[in-house]
């Protein structure tokens, strides 16, 4: 997974991003085959964020499917990001050019999404109300080729297929708070890599 924040999150909810994410991945793949039943996983995945305190915008949840694929898919998410939230495509501009420039951080998320064939990409950022809220994106890259540089490889035309699930969320803090104590506890447990980046430094 990839996760990233813009300018002036807190701290904390950098983290409590983090934890959400980390722990609703965990969960769904536990209970779901993310390669044989990638909506039902990305539907867990939802499901439990839900339970966490997040808060989903039903009318906003989407699924796209492109035969014939052709060009960069980090191009495609940032031209789809750009036309609602400028500052959030600047900020994971900047993500996928450190991600780039990693070449650990590269291999480890081409390890995990199994060169692309299951990927998630989650800016978080406040809103207008100032609550902290996440856009899930979920990706299937179904290719002849495998490549580490998936995400920023020029595919051409013809055998590649990728798949875009999308889905918005606000944070109720309240129902957090509820939760975070259980959640702590459950996080130790988990090992799955999630790299993260931050347009400020600590």
């Amino acid at each position: 997974n990839l996760v990233s924040t813009v300018r002036g999150v807190a701290r904390q909810d950098r983290r409590d991003v983090n934890s959400s994410v980390r722990y609703a991945q965990w969960y769904a793949s536990q209970e779901r085959n993310r390669e044989t039943d990638p909506q039902g996983w990305f539907s867990l995945f939802a499901v439990v964020l839900w339970d966490l305190g997040w808060e989903i915008d039903e009318r906003r949840v989407v699924e796209n499917s492109y035969s014939n694929f052709a060009g960069k898919v980090s191009q495609v998410y940032l031209n789809s990001i750009a036309a609602v939230n400028s500052q959030m495509a600047i900020v994971t501009k900047d993500m996928f050019e450190s991600l780039l420039a990693n070449s650990s951080a590269l291999w480890s998320l081409a390890t995990e999404s199994r060169r692309g064939r299951e990927f998630s990409i989650a800016p978080a950022e406040y809103d207008k109300q100032g609550k902290l809220s996440l856009d899930l994106n979920d990706y299937s890259l179904r290719a002849l080729a495998q490549r580490e540089d998936f995400l920023f490889w020029d595919w051409k035309e013809g055998n590649v297929t990728l798949t875009h699930r999308a889905a918005p969320f606000t944070l109720n803090r309240a129902r957090f708070e509820e939760i975070r104590p259980r959640l702590s506890d459950r996080l130790d447990r988990i090992a799955d890599a999630i790299f993260e980046f931050y347009s400020e430094r600590l």
